[in-house]
């Protein structure tokens, strides 16, 4: 089931498009339907366009989107549910998805997965929900964001409401009967609103740490900039005293070779990302009890920006709850921009 991810709201700030109230009771709007009676079986694209003459007005400054938004109302099952999303230097909206937006990453799939809106089934309310992205990304002053969804109901009839806007001028670009490779076939306004979680550009957490019976979980901070050139502190404070552990580095945090992620591990301990790398990181007295470190510097490449890595702080624990001697942080995905 889908649920509302937690933030960090002290360092974040939400932006919804438009700033307006949910609908109530809910609208149906594509592309959580395929217009008809509910649904026809077709599968539908949607890119809606949040433009910068929206986002200039918002006091934002510099950073990156971890979360994305949607008004959303009951539950259903899509079989067919991936969502992108990204910056874009378009001011309107074209039937070329990736020059609209050019980052065609899927920041989500959520296919087979049971989504949870507001109210019920039969009482449907709507209510903001919201996904962490796989790749956050950097948003700067002059730019748009394009959200992008492909959608199939798995029960025809079975969708979820939501809210759409029939003025205010959000634009859209769709294709009721999409297949891989169609180009939109109508650009128009009326979209669905949708919703932003803007952070600062530190290492974005993600998941549960665990930790022995009456320890505590190690958590992750960074301190530094993942820019080109740029070299990120990555922490791990909370760390047991004593012991020795290191951070595990990956290019992904949904696969590794034993299947998907997270992998349980027993207990509360959970594999978040892929162990591509291991460094070691001495554990060390600190301010918030032992601390473990890694630096990770940024090579001066262009072709670099907007990449993702993923890492997690593993140590040994002979108290651990879980089907391994090691106990570990959250996880964390640190940005290039």
């Amino acid at each position: 089931m889908l649920t509302v991810v937690a933030t960090d709201r002290a360092t974040a700030q939400l932006v919804h498009f438009p700033a307006s109230t949910l609908a109530s009771p809910p609208q149906v709007a594509f592309p959580f339907y395929t217009p008809g009676a509910g649904s026809t079986g077709q599968t539908v694209r949607l890119q809606v366009l949040c433009p910068d003459s929206f986002l200039s007005l918002q006091n934002l400054t510099p950073g990156l989107v971890t979360r994305v938004q949607f008004s959303l109302a009951g539950q259903a099952t899509y079989d067919t549910f991936e969502l992108r999303a990204g910056a874009t230097a378009a001011t309107s909206l074209t039937n070329d998805w990736a020059v609209n937006l050019a980052d065609q990453r899927v920041q989500r799939d959520l296919a087979n997965q049971l989504l949870a809106g507001g109210g019920t089934a039969s009482v449907p309310i709507n209510a903001w929900v919201e996904i962490g992205l796989d790749y956050p990304f950097y948003w700067q002053p002059g730019q748009g964001i394009v959200v992008d969804l492909i959608t199939h109901v798995a029960v025809p009839g079975v969708v979820l409401g939501t809210t759409s806007a029939t003025t205010g001028g959000i634009q859209r670009a769709y294709n009721f009967g999409y297949t891989p490779g169609a180009p939109a076939t109508n650009i128009n306004t009326g979209g669905i609103a949708v919703g932003f979680v803007f952070a600062n550009t530190d290492i974005v957490t993600f998941g549960s740490g665990c930790s022995g019976p009456g320890g505590v979980a190690p958590w992750l901070s960074s301190v530094g900039q993942s820019t080109l050139g740029g070299t990120m502190l990555v922490i791990a404070d909370g760390a047991l005293a004593g012991s020795v552990g290191g951070f595990l580095w990956g290019t992904s945090r949904r696969i590794v070779a034993a299947g998907p992620l997270p992998l349980a591990l027993g207990g509360a301990c959970a594999l978040l990302v892929a162990p591509e790398v291991f460094v070691d990181a001495p554990i060390t007295p600190g301010g918030a009890g032992a601390v473990a470190s890694c630096a990770l510097p940024i090579p001066n490449d262009p072709l670099l920006l907007g990449a993702v890595v993923y890492t997690q702080f593993a140590q040994l624990d002979a108290t651990t709850p879980a089907i391994v001697p090691l106990t570990f942080s959250n996880g964390g995905a640190v940005v290039v921009h």
